[in-house]
């Protein structure tokens, strides 16, 4: 299609008042709804609707993924009227029993579990009590005889409420594929971030009865990671259904703990029809060890016995509860001090050995479930009371058992799952906000949530559950006789590399300065990490994206050294700057001599083996700047080896046949790489494979980014998998920088640049905009007959470089540039391609 540069140039006048991003509802409201007497998903426009016996079920789309509390308009009921309503991100988990839940694996603010269930007694509006982190689809089931009309469902949203079409960066061109992948990553973070206060406190804390506590994964207090053999005492009575309290559960525990239902007898006038009487019978105390009482993909649990209790558990009542631990990996339960039961651990099967009678413990329930909880009294073996609380004081119980509403502004890992604010995931989100919502106190929010959780020796942390304190830093680290240290050590690496992203988007000395005592600590708690025998980063202590002294590491460790040093210029730290460059030079020196395989084409994963490659070793070689353009070229031929459908597999340990699971996110870092080293042909092959993935199917298309695809082009976790998580969106700012072309060149787009991909992706036109601290840089550019037309509008105060690549054509001719201020009228450029 050829556009006229008048057109052009019209357009990019009106494009110079940008909309400001304001939400512009606080709801979100489903776009479409089908009733019948099974969940469908073919449907019609929303309008009001009526269920009854001949239609039970309402299907409920959304359209894409949303978040908050959810609410139900009720006009009309007749009779008995229960509903259970289901949520999911895939369509296909609608069915299952618990919908695509639940998610024990850690305390995210939000219902634990995908399926709830209300009692509809009056007309007026019906709130859940508890949060749906993120979904698509919802559906209504109507569990009762009666008839309920709604006139609108939908959810108070705890995320931005926005028209992505009209954010503050944004792209579009000629490719509608290409359109929808960028609003992926978009949608990943409007979903993960949320401001401070965005989720409110999980427990309800009183003063005469102390904590209610809704069905959900057991809030676990900081006090008794260290408790062992222990003797936990409480008083609760029962809201509704049962009650549950978790035991021998490290705050920060990856195998979860002792799990324990006390069900009471299910009265007629309040139990909800659906109540799952073989998992919880009424009148028992159920054991359980893990996560929860049911199984979860990549979250084992194990239910293991149930205990009668020999008198009626009364809703209403208040009950004294005694578990006691000790030496055998014993438990005995006592209520009202009758004993229900004293067994040992050891006859049953919970995937672990020796004792596991050391952790904390917490309160929690099953779905549906509300107890309260006071008078909590732990004491050792010996009979000394160790712990107390009355339960009462909302300002010390909530941020103790990690249930007070999120302090800062965050972006999570996924929206759904897991809920934590992860550091090594943020490494493409920081890309992602940069380019499309721009909203920096996101970014600043979840950067200073890092700080705030920063060991004393500068590490930074792995995760951080938003209900908690910052310092709690000592039961979320592992100790060791060097001190306390988190896991996944390399996730420091790319923590620094995602600061160093928001700076080169934002410039922001403010807050740079202000937090750069422990920016410096963390460089240089990186910077210890160089061996001094061997001259690379050695890590000891887990890591994620290779081996802990292999290529992977160590040209990470070059590239965030780099961009520290023009983060420390920038702030004033001369000093800094130079002693980062001089270990980025010298690093970069080892990496050649210890991992580059002259003979084979490629750097190897680790010394020890020159066959094994990977593709973050091999991505991150390249945008460190440590492999040559020629080594880069050889690199990415050899990742030819590693291609699958859709995708590019981890490494070359990762075996090809069967269903192979392929990472977003390491191929995240791979279309960097690509795109640096002009490869059009494979950016393009991940684009319209991998991040179509994400797209065609409508059963499975969140709008947002996926965790992890199979070479089935299905999640590759099944319904565990995120299916809006912004560390598979990284295709949304090559799209903004490499094909639309604009780039930073220094800090903030003081400088920058525009080259576009007029080869290589099969486009006529492109258009890209983004917020600088400046004012909006944008362009527009069409090719037609052999030429290249483009509109640059750039704000005052900046100035930048429109180039032709001719490298992009595999073309030896000279690139041309051109020089643009700006603050002036568009820069209109026409040229012969």
């Amino acid at each position: 299609m050829k556009t006229s540069i008048p057109l052009l140039l019209a357009s990019a006048l009106q494009a110079l008042a940008v909309p400001s991003y304001k939400p512009n509802s606080n709801h979100f409201y489903p776009s479409a709804v089908a009733i019948g007497n099974a969940p469908q998903i073919k449907t019609q426009p929303f309008a009001p609707f009526t269920l009854n016996s001949k239609n039970p079920i309402a299907t409920l789309d959304y359209g894409y993924e949303v978040a908050g509390y959810p609410f139900f308009k009720v006009t009309g009921f007749e009779g008995k009227v229960q509903i259970e309503v289901k949520y999911t991100e895939n369509f296909n988990d609608i069915n299952l029993p618990y919908s695509d839940g639940p998610f024990p694996f850690a305390e995210g603010l939000s219902n634990t579990y995908r399926v709830e269930t209300f009692e509809v007694s009056c007309t007026g509006q019906l709130d859940s009590f508890l949060a749906q982190g993120g979904q698509r689809w919802q559906t209504i089931r109507l569990l009762t005889s009666g008839s309920v009309t709604f006139a609108s469902v939908g959810f108070t949203a705890t995320i931005d409420v926005v028209d992505y079409d009209k954010l503050p960066g944004r792209f579009t061109s000629s490719n509608s594929l290409y359109n929808e992948v960028w609003k992926l990553g978009a949608r990943a973070v409007g979903a993960a971030c949320f401001s401070a206060g965005a989720y409110k406190p999980k427990w309800e804390i009183s003063s005469s009865s102390g904590a209610l506590v809704r069905g959900s994964r057991a809030g676990l207090s900081l006090a008794g990671d260290a408790f062992s053999n222990y003797n936990l005492t409480f008083s609760t009575k029962i809201q509704r259904g049962s009650l549950g309290w978790a035991m021998a559960y490290p705050v920060a525990s990856r195998t979860g703990g002792i799990q324990l239902n006390l069900v009471g007898d299910y009265p007629a006038a309040t139990t909800y029809s659906n109540v799952n009487r073989t998992l919880l019978p009424a009148n028992s105390v159920v054991l359980g060890f893990g996560f929860s009482l049911v199984n979860q993909t990549t979250v084992p649990s194990y239910y293991l016995d149930t205990f009668e209790v020999p008198f009626d558990v009364k809703e209403g009542q208040w009950y004294s509860v005694s578990a006691a631990m000790y030496d055998g990996n014993y438990l005995a339960v006592k209520v009202n001090g009758v004993k229900i039961f004293n067994v040992t651990l050891d006859k049953y099967y919970t995937s672990t050995s020796g004792s596991i009678t050391t952790g904390s413990f917490g309160f929690g329930g099953w779905q549906d479930q509300a107890a309260y909880f006071k008078d909590v009294k732990v004491a050792s073996s010996n009979g000394t009371v160790i712990y107390a609380n009355s339960m009462t004081n909302a300002s010390i119980v909530l941020p103790e058992y990690g249930m007070q509403s999120n302090t800062e502004a965050v972006c999570l890992d996924g929206a759904k799952r897991d809920r934590l604010v992860w550091l090594g995931d943020f490494y493409h989100a920081a890309g992602i906000l940069g380019v499309s919502t721009s909203r920096s106190d996101y970014t600043t929010g979840t950067l200073q949530t890092f700080l705030d959780w920063q060991l004393p020796s500068g590490q930074l942390p792995l995760d951080t559950a938003m209900g908690y304190p910052g310092s709690a830093t000592s039961q979320f680290a592992i100790s060791t006789p060097d001190g306390p240290i988190y896991p996944l050590e390399d996730y420091h690496i790319l923590g620094l590399i995602s600061f160093g992203s928001y700076m080169r988007y934002t410039n922001d000395v403010t807050f740079a300065a202000k937090s750069w005592s422990q920016w410096k600590l963390a460089v240089n708690w990186l910077v210890s990490k160089i061996d001094k025998s061997s001259g690379l980063v050695t890590l000891t202590f887990l890591t994620f994206i290779g081996d802990g002294s292999g290529l992977a590491v160590n040209a990470a460790t070059v590239q965030a050294l780099r961009v520290m040093a023009e983060v420390a210029a920038s702030v004033g730290d001369a000093g800094s700057a130079s002693l980062w460059t001089a270990s980025a030079d010298s690093l970069t020196s080892k990496i050649q001599s210890s991992f580059w395989q002259s003979n084979l084409g490629y750097f190897s994963d680790t010394k020890s083996n020159a066959s094994a490659y990977s593709v973050s070793g091999l991505s991150f070689v390249i945008t460190s700047g440590v492999a040559t353009s020629l080594q880069a070229t050889s690199c990415i031929n050899a990742l030819a080896e590693l291609k699958l459908s859709p995708g590019y597999k981890d490494s070359t340990a990762i075996s090809s046949s069967g269903l192979v699971t392929i990472s977003p996110n390491t191929n995240g870092f791979l279309l960097s790489a690509l795109m640096q080293s002009n490869r059009t042909s494979e950016t393009r092959y991940l684009m319209d494979n991998l991040w179509a993935a994400m797209i065609n199917n409508d059963t499975t298309h969140s709008g947002a980014s996926w965790e992890y695809v199979d070479t089935n082009l299905e999640p590759a976790l099944s319904r565990y998998t995120s299916l809006s998580h912004p560390w598979g969106g990284a295709a949304t700012y090559i799209l903004t920088e490499y094909v639309a072309g604009i780039r930073p060149l220094t800090l903030g787009y003081k400088t920058w640049i525009i080259e576009p991909a007029y080869t290589g992706f099969d486009l006529s036109y492109a258009s890209a905009q983004v917020k600088t601290p400046h004012g909006t840089l944008k362009v527009s550019w069409t090719i037609a007959l052999g030429r290249i037309n483009a509109v640059i509008n750039a704000p005052a105060g900046t100035s930048g470089t429109f180039v032709i690549n001719r490298a992009l054509a595999n073309c030896t001719k000279a690139n041309t540039v051109i020089t643009i201020d700006g603050g002036r009228l568009p820069k209109v450029i026409s040229l012969a391609l």
